[in-house]
């Protein structure tokens, strides 16, 4: 917990009351515990699109939503005169963002939560000034926390996210029920993010969270900063999120713009 190795108090934060998920939320975490327990294979086709919709009881437009959920997480692919093929174990761990767009950085697919493992308040020091791009001595309620993939618990990655101490009375709501945290600031304090700075590094995972993240310590990294600006410039949050190599890839496809010059996500 970074607060702990800065030497700064560390509050838990107590368990909360999580509302019910959406229904393509729920087909997808039912269909994820489907492959995690083996029900479907490496290999398997699922039902196909009409028989899933009556024994679940829902719309096919539900479970299009939750199979392109499985589909964002590497877990499946729709082949053409097959169907919907399991290409990998839920079990494993491995996490695929496929993004249509740069906007798609700010988020995770649904079938992922925030476990809050501590809150604290800090003051930067030259080191943590430096990584996060602020003054030093600037003050920060910070909020740490294991991202879990459902229905499995695979933990995916680490994440410390920085609030400005004005916007502090949204700490006890991060990891209630999904959602973006600058979201829960904007409609709770009238804020406006006007500009994400986004940083993708490589790197290795730190000793005081490797056996939460279930790997060594020392193994290789992806690290991913967010900071989000207000139009005046001030920063209303920082979110350093850390995943280990092998659980979590981003993954897009790049076509040839309409007008021949350069590259545009399709």
């Amino acid at each position: 917990m970074y607060g702990q190795m800065l030497g700064c108090a560390v509050v838990p934060v107590k368990s909360r009351k999580i509302v019910a998920a959406p229904r393509y939320r729920q087909l997808a975490e039912a269909l994820l515990a489907d492959i995690g327990s083996g029900r479907y294979a490496v290999g398997d086709v699922l039902p196909g699109e009409l028989e899933l919709a009556e024994r679940h009881r829902v719309s096919r437009h539900t479970v299009r939503e939750a199979l392109r959920r499985l589909q964002d997480f590497g877990l499946i692919t729709r082949r053409r005169g097959i169907g919907t093929v399991v290409t990998a174990d839920a079990n494993a761990g491995a996490y695929v963002q496929r993004l249509g767009s740069p906007a798609e950085l700010l988020r995770y697919p649904e079938p992922s939560r925030l476990e809050v493992r501590a809150a604290s308040k800090i003051t930067a020091d030259a080191a943590l000034a430096s990584r996060l791009g602020c003054a030093r001595g600037a003050r920060w309620n910070v909020v740490s926390a294991v991202r879990r993939l459902q229905p499995s618990g695979a933990a995916i990655g680490w994440s410390d996210i920085y609030l400005s101490p004005r916007y502090a009375a949204v700490v006890p709501q991060v990891g209630r029920a999904g959602g973006r945290v600058f979201e829960m600031i904007e409609r709770r304090y009238g804020a406006r993010v006007a500009r994400v700075e986004v940083e993708i590094r490589a790197g290795l995972v730190d000793a005081s969270r490797a056996a939460l993240l279930g790997v060594e310590a020392g193994s290789p990294s992806l690290t991913v900063l967010r900071r989000y600006r207000e139009a005046d410039g001030s920063v209303l949050q920082i979110t350093i999120a850390e995943h280990p190599a092998e659980r979590f890839t981003y993954a897009f496809d790049l076509h040839r713009s309409a007008s021949g010059v350069g590259f545009e996500p399709g």
